[in-house]
């Protein structure tokens, strides 16, 4: 009785798992769908800010380089160009 109930179950598991395999492709695509269902907004409706726009200047920085004061990165820029990375602090 052990054994038909082991085989049975054996032969259930290999037939889900060759129908997932066949379906891996389409499984995934729905588990995406699923997962990120509500990921969106519509639109922001929020009264947060978060800064500039796409397109704006960057405002004027202040910074501490080698012990001297930085206000303009254009000394940095060389022939390859320059990567500039700001991070916006929290508002407590």
């Amino acid at each position: 009785m052990l054994k038909k109930i082991f085989l049975t179950m054996g032969c259930v598991l290999l037939v889900a798992g060759g129908g997932i395999y066949l379906f891996k492709g389409q499984l995934w695509d729905v588990v995406q769908e699923i997962l990120t269902e509500d990921m969106f907004v519509a639109a922001d409706t929020d009264s947060f800010n978060p800064g500039l726009a796409v397109g704006n200047s960057f405002p004027a920085i202040k910074a501490i380089y080698q012990e001297r004061v930085v206000t303009d990165v254009r000394g940095f820029v060389h022939d390859k160009g320059m990567v500039f990375i700001t991070n916006r602090s929290a508002d407590w």
